[in-house]
């Protein structure tokens, strides 16, 4: 190396060019040493004096350090650009830029290229100071955390499992050090050891330090064991093959280095195939996964996918919680390209409309790259633009995997069009029977050509039809209905409800095979889109009777998770019979949710069938108001309203409302949904317990506004009317929430005795989730009324009662009451643990709201770190805050330190 160069980064290092300066051993290297740490400026003599010495000089240090100066001045001075000179202050050495490896280190944006420069323990020469060397050597093992973590973003967690396990023996508190090992070996496959290393950590803090380990590391002990760590996308389709030629462009997209890349041409010149061909020689690139989507921008008798609806499913990829995940669409993008900062995901755009579909899924800022295909070029977007155009007859033939005469007349006939070429190469390999001439003599008559080929969106038709020549009967007729119900998956008890048979095996097996249908879990199937458009171009008139088998099945099975989980609300939502006993209501639920919403959306506006979408719709939205799914709740308001407009029924018409006003009460538009609920009070003069059902909805949404007095008089005639007129016990609901309107107007005697009714009925109608509400706002009024061993009973028990029903949302609300009665109580220790909890489920969520509050209770235990946090999270623009929650843990002064300004206080 030419030039001048130091280090410090191991043993002293001078050299000039290829030659190594001398320099004295012992204090002149010492001296020197310390003068580079200072390099252009000025060191006192008193501080050499001080380290050369460890603070105890003799009475001729300072004519040795004079005579060390000396020396270095000697050895230095041919070297260019270096000096050192002394002033009153002391000695100053300048050195040329970048010669120190310290510098170069520091400077270093990347991690491998920093500790490049380490050549072993930093400042050797200092034997009598230590304090420097820890200094660097705990900017080295920084810089080691920073390259391992690289690593592992790669995906190279198996390389560096190894040296980080020899890492964190060496450094066994070193906490980033241990969770970047924790990851490698969870993302290696190797779960308990993960767990384990982080059991020895834990224990070592505690044998050696007498401390807990950190909090991050706690989420991602937690996060390992819960299977929470958010994974990476690999949503890239399965890679097409065969896959020819394309090179040119193959290279052109992989190898360029704009941010967004987008190919056209017209239809059948393969863009999806290229597409999803260059993402999967490229995704190496890419550590933080791969997003695609398909935009059905060219798909018949399919509407394009809505900005929104990729927005909302691209930010559950990347770990959005589904509760974070805004609704309004410029908020989502923006979270979207926040998301994407920072990150290298490859996102792959298939078949787009327009630059205006594609617009607010590009990333903000360069790393990541966009791979769009579409018929149009797009040209309003800055990109780099890649036509497509047919292929050269060599590639086409090898297409047909022929290179003979006969395939070059298939090659013509079809115009060079991969589409076309791919549906005559699965033509010729579905029938062994012919040969490649005998296809190019049925292609030379050009009156039926496209009906051989079914060309574009033909030829898609046409490449499915011989799979579905080749069904039997029932098989077909199995095909055709399942195309017909238009729902993401299907499992086999629907199936067996659509197609009016129990052994659905029978049936599906030959689809299967066929690649018609596609498992996608146990017993559970789909259909592609564009399959279903096809399979359901065949329905006869055994559609209607088969569609309402699945919908009476779907309705009835969500009648029996009704009973099971919500028997408090069953007689007002559904008085279907069902003879249906679900073992887990709530997990068929989250695997149904999906599938009834598309059923419901599917049928809204068909005279014949809106009725069960109705009763669908009035069915599920408790379920989605519970589980915080926001951007579902809204459509489903959404359904209902147009199936109710098919129906033309007042009643119908007020069941949507019902639908719409718990939609818009979810988002805070509360003066909208009373007004829903007042039409349907004013529609419903006859029917006293619908009256009562409404008056109870106006007083939940007056509580909601601060309206207590009007509250507790509309809710106590809601319990007259509903106790009166409605299934025996059912005033329990409008009892809680009277209860709760008395807790937030202080009146604790009236809300005990409210939630004691409430919870009496609630038990002799064996309704789990009406106990755990009522036992809430019992145990809410105890604690108010001082009786604290009561109260932590009654919450008590209601948090075991959601933790057993899977309603987490009441469970941390729960859990945060029964911290400030233990707090009250004076068990801080428990209290801490309930609001750790509930800091961890609201955390899960994306709640913020219920973050903040768990913050400020933690931070009533003395912990002054919460305090900020909950500052900052409380005072977030819009946040909704429940009045109800906040009258029972408002903020309470320590001792001797004054209540931080809480926006929810």
């Amino acid at each position: 190396m030419d030039g001048v160069r130091f280090g410090v980064l191991g043993p002293l290092l001078v050299t000039h060019g290829q030659r190594d300066v001398r320099i004295s051993p012992g204090q002149p290297s010492q001296v020197l040493v310390l003068l580079l740490l200072h390099a252009g400026q000025t060191v006192s003599v008193d501080h050499l004096m001080s380290i050369l010495w460890d603070g105890d000089p003799p009475v001729s240090a300072r004519k040795a350090v004079q005579v060390h100066v000396s020396q270095l001045r000697r050895a230095l001075k041919d070297l260019p650009g270096v000096s050192l000179k002394w002033s009153r202050q002391g000695y100053r050495l300048d050195i040329p830029d970048r010669s120190l490896d310290l510098q170069l280190f520091r400077e270093a944006e990347d991690p491998d290229e920093a500790l490049s420069h380490w050549r072993g323990p930093a400042l050797a020469e200092l034997t009598t100071n230590t304090q420097l060397a820890d200094q660097l050597e705990e900017e080295r093992l920084g810089a080691i955390e920073r390259r391992v973590e690289k690593a592992i973003k790669q995906g190279r967690h198996h390389e560096v499992v190894s040296e980080l396990t020899g890492y964190v023996t060496e450094h066994p508190t070193r906490e980033r050090l241990r969770g970047a090992l924790m990851v490698a070996l969870h993302r290696s496959g190797r779960q308990a050891d993960a767990l384990r290393v982080y059991d020895e950590g834990r224990r070592h803090l505690a044998e050696e330090l007498g401390l807990d380990p950190g909090q991050e590391l706690k989420d991602l002990h937690a996060a390992i064991l819960q299977g929470d760590i958010p994974a990476v996308p690999r949503e890239l389709p399965k890679a097409p093959e065969p896959f020819v030629g394309r090179r040119d462009e193959i290279e052109l997209i992989t190898s360029c280095a704009d941010t967004v890349i987008a190919v056209h041409g017209p239809g059948g010149q393969g863009k999806s195939a290229l597409a999803t061909a260059a993402a999967h020689a490229m995704a190496g690139r890419f550590p933080d996964g791969q997003l695609y989507v398909d935009l059905h921008g060219a798909t018949p008798g399919r509407s394009p996918l809505s900005s929104a609806e990729v927005l909302r499913r691209f930010l559950r990829a990347l770990g959005t919680p589904p509760l974070a995940v805004p609704t309004d669409t410029s908020e989502a993008a923006a979270l979207y390209r926040s998301t994407l900062a920072r990150r290298k995901v490859l996102i792959v755009l298939d078949n787009a409309v327009d630059a205006t579909q594609v617009g607010p899924l590009l990333p903000g800022e360069a790393g990541s790259t966009v791979l769009i295909t579409s018929r149009r070029m797009l040209a309003t977007l800055s990109a780099r633009h890649v036509r497509l155009d047919p292929l050269p007859e060599a590639d086409a033939v090898k297409l047909l995997g022929d290179d003979g005469e006969a395939a070059k007349q298939v090659a013509k006939a079809c115009d060079h069009l991969p589409l076309a070429l791919t549906i005559a190469a699965a033509r010729l390999r579905s029938r062994p029977d012919w040969t490649t001439r005998s296809l190019a003599r049925r292609l030379a008559d050009q009156r039926h050509r496209l009906d051989e080929l079914n060309f574009d969106d033909l030829g898609v038709r046409s490449s499915f039809q011989l799979s579905f020549e080749g069904l039997n009967d029932a098989s077909t007729r199995a095909f055709i209905l399942l195309c017909c119900l238009n729902v993401p998956t299907v499992s086999e008890p629907v199936a067996q409800a659509l197609l009016g048979q129990d052994d659905v095996d029978r049936v599906l097996d030959p689809l299967v095979d066929a690649k018609l249908v596609e498992p996608c879990g146990p017993e559970r199937y789909r259909v592609h889109d564009l399959l279903r458009l096809f399979g359901a171009e065949h329905a006869n008139e055994e559609k209607h009777a088969a569609l309402t088998r699945a919908l009476t099945h779907y309705r009835e099975t969500l009648t029996a998770a009704l009973k099971k989980l919500r028997p408090h609300a069953f007689g007002a939502l559904t008085n279907s019979v069902t003879r249906q006993d679900l073992d887990e209501p709530l997990q068929w639920l989250n695997d149904e949710a999906e599938n009834l919403l598309a059923a419901a959306r599917s049928t809204m506006a068909e005279p014949a069938l809106a009725e069960h979408a109705l009763a669908i719709a009035h069915m599920l939205y408790p379920h989605l108001f519970k589980q915080d799914r926001v951007a579902d709740l809204i459509e489903l308001g959404q359904i209902a309203n147009q199936a109710a407009r098919t129906i033309n029924t007042s009643a119908a018409l007020q069941t949507a409302l019902l639908v719409q006003s718990a939609a818009n009460r979810r988002i805070g538009s509360f003066e909208t949904a009373r007004a829903q609920l007042a039409e349907v009070l004013a529609a419903r003069a006859d029917d006293p317990f619908g009256q009562g059902r409404a008056l109870a909805g106006i007083g939940t949404i007056q509580r909601e506004l601060g309206e207590l007095d009007e509250a507790s008089v509309t809710l106590a005639r809601a319990v007259e009317l509903i106790e009166k007129h409605g299934p025996a016990g059912a005033q329990r609901v409008p009892l809680s929430a009277l209860a709760q309107v008395h807790q937030v107007a202080g009146r604790y005697p009236l809300a005990f005795e409210a939630a004691t009714e409430s919870l009496k009925h609630a038990r002799e109608h064996q309704d789990a989730a009406g106990t755990a509400y009522a036992l809430a706002s019992q145990g809410q009024a105890l604690f108010k009324l001082g009786r604290l061993d009561e109260a932590e009973v009654a919450l008590g028990e209601c948090i075991e009662l959601c933790r057993a029903t899977g309603e987490h949302n009441d469970e941390w609300q729960a859990l945060l009451c029964r911290a400030e009665v233990l707090l009250a109580a004076g068990k801080t220790e428990e209290a801490t643990k309930d609001a750790q909890r509930c800091l961890e489920i609201t955390s899960a969520r994306g709640d913020r709201y219920g973050e903040g509050l768990a913050h400020r209770t933690l931070a009533k235990t003395g912990a002054e770190k919460h305090e900020d946090r909950a500052a900052e999270l409380l005072g977030t623009p819009g946040l909704r805050k429940d009045n109800l929650l906040e009258s029972v843990i408002s903020w309470r002064r320590a001792a001797g330190r004054s209540a931080p300004p809480f926006p929810g206080r």
